[in-house]
């Protein structure tokens, strides 16, 4: 097994692990509201510490071991797109992180317990929607690494 492998085997585990987390915050929230409120508001809690906890140390791995493939390269390098493409997916999902679903998963939590309709519409509403965003935007990134866009 060769640096490159080791290096590759990190970097898929890296987005396969924000991939995944992706997929669970779509499908937890319907799951939860069944038992009510509390249960809800409580999963957004625990997703706005996602941002720093999981999403962050992921982000670091796949940016550390993308620079570290590409230094040990001889065919790729960082002018190529697919290469861009990913840095860009780390910034956008750092910004998404502490501008949106950090507080936004603070203020779900905050509008699910005081029981403001509008509030939760909102604020739930903005969180699934950059959701939804960042996942289209990660699996854009996946293929462009797939397939070596330049």
């Amino acid at each position: 097994m060769t640096l490159r492998d080791v290096l590759l085997v990190l970097h898929i585990a890296g987005a396969g692990t924000w991939l995944g987390a992706n997929v669970v915050q779509a499908i937890v929230p319907p799951l939860a509201a069944r038992t009510g409120a509390a249960t809800l508001s409580s999963w957004y809690r625990v997703t706005a510490g996602l941002s720093t906890r999981l999403y962050m140390p992921a982000a670091i791995l796949i940016l550390v071991t993308g620079i570290l493939m590409v230094l040990d390269s001889d065919v790729y390098g960082f002018g190529d797109v697919f290469v861009n493409i990913g840095f860009g997916m780390i910034v956008i999902g750092a910004v998404l992180g502490i501008v949106i679903f950090g507080p936004g998963g603070e203020k779900a939590a905050a509008a699910l317990e005081s029981g403001d309709e509008r509030e939760i519409r909102t604020e739930v509403g903005k969180v699934t929607r950059w959701g939804v965003i960042d996942t289209v935007l990660f699996l854009f990134t996946i293929t462009a690494m797939v397939l070596r866009l330049d």
